[in-house]
């Protein structure tokens, strides 16, 4: 029997989500910020989530065949996942049911008045400490299933499990991997205990979708680590064309004085050996998109995109073509409408991943996963039900 074809497979967390908004008091002190060491008034919602359960439910929204690769403890909570998965329409096939005593994963976020984080707890172990033989059990795709369209793996997984992910996607050239880093520590599991001169961390995965705090944090991980010191890593940057006279211009051009400044492209730039599509969620400033070109990239010899292409390879190196920057602005909310940032980057990421399993370049699908995410800023929900308002725009 022909096992039924899957577009996109995500691995990661599958999480009981608590959002609790503060609703300050009328004569609270501070009207914006709940205070610390102490109890706030707030608006309490409980939802299903977890970065994979929203990136896979985003895509499957959006008209995706996806399966979620996850764990839940045997718990009520366990059960309750499973079940609202069920509701949700989403297979539930991917899901590994662990013995006591792995826990189900829970998140609480804690966002001020204006709906922006404040503080987060994850409580998402239950992914760091698997069997062996559980693992191989969920990491197995049967023999004859049709080619992996696009593979998504979260930062929950230890990082030898998350690279067990990774190379089931870079063993098909067929497949798409893409690395959604979660947080700023989850981020650093990306980087496998080896040799900088190891030569398989060029590439590590096509295309990782960190925030600004999470590439810094990649970015200042490498640099302790001496991979900026690397022969390898030194020949893909000199392959790039840099001019001697440096970036800092044409950067300002094609993103803002503001971004320069605080060194984001530049520090996307320096990464791109290791993942050379970066997709940077800036908030209200927008998506930076940081790419490193193929020396056979259409984009090369696009006269509509020539302004976003700074430099290009002049050496004579035969898979490099050239450096891709560009900003792409975001249609900024007015406060009002803005209920909650939690899912909003998954969402990104869910939508990114339909529009690259539908064949399309990774310019062309920002501007519809930016839809998606303002769908779910405008929604309690950590994915927006109306995502499936956009399906005719795939």
């Amino acid at each position: 029997m022909t096992p039924q074809a899957v577009d996109v497979v995500v691995a990661g967390a599958l999480a009981v989500d608590f959002s609790c908004d503060y609703a300050p008091f009328t004569n609270s002190p501070d009207q914006v910020e709940p205070a610390l060491h102490t109890s706030n008034p707030a608006v309490v919602n409980q939802t299903l989530g977890g970065v994979a359960h929203n990136i896979a439910k985003a895509a499957h929204l959006l008209g995706a065949a996806v399966q979620l690769r996850s764990a839940v403890g045997d718990d009520l909570t366990g059960r309750a996942a499973i079940s609202q998965l069920e509701d949700e329409g989403m297979s539930t096939t991917g899901i590994h049911t662990l013995p006591k005593p792995a826990r189900t994963a829970q998140y609480v976020a804690i966002n001020n008045a204006n709906k922006d984080l404040t503080l987060a707890m994850a409580d998402m172990k239950i992914l760091e400490n698997i069997p062996q033989s559980q693992l191989t059990d969920m990491l197995r795709i049967p023999f004859n299933s049709p080619p992996l369209e696009v593979l998504v793996a979260d930062a929950n997984w230890d990082s030898t499990s998350l690279h067990k992910w990774l190379d089931i996607g870079k063993a098909s050239s067929h497949t798409t991997t893409i690395f959604e880093p979660v947080s700023t520590a989850k981020a650093l599991r990306i980087f496998p205990p080896t040799s900088s001169q190891d030569k398989t961390m060029y590439p590590l995965v096509d295309i990782i979708t960190p925030n600004e705090l999470e590439l810094q944090a990649l970015h200042n991980h490498a640099y302790s680590l001496g991979l900026f010191e690397s022969p390898e890593w030194f020949t893909i940057i000199d392959a790039l064309g840099i001019p001697s006279s440096g970036l800092r211009v044409p950067l300002a051009h094609t993103t803002t004085r503001a971004l320069v400044d605080a060194g984001i492209p530049q520090q996307s730039i320096k990464l791109l050996p290791f993942f050379p599509t970066i997709l940077t969620k800036l908030g209200p400033q927008g998506v930076l998109l940081t790419q490193l070109l193929k020396a056979d990239d259409p984009v090369l010899s696009s006269a509509d995109e020539a302004q976003y292409v700074l430099s290009r390879c002049n050496n004579g190196d035969q898979t490099v073509g050239g450096l891709y920057v560009r900003l792409y602005p975001t249609k900024v909310l007015e406060a009002e409408e803005v209920v909650s940032v939690n899912g909003c980057g998954d969402t990104f990421v869910g939508a990114l991943a339909v529009g690259l399993a539908k064949k399309k370049r990774v310019q062309d699908c920002v501007g519809l996963a930016q839809r998606a995410a303002g769908l779910t800023l405008r929604s309690r929900e950590s994915v927006s039900p109306e995502l499936k308002t956009l399906q005719g725009e795939i």
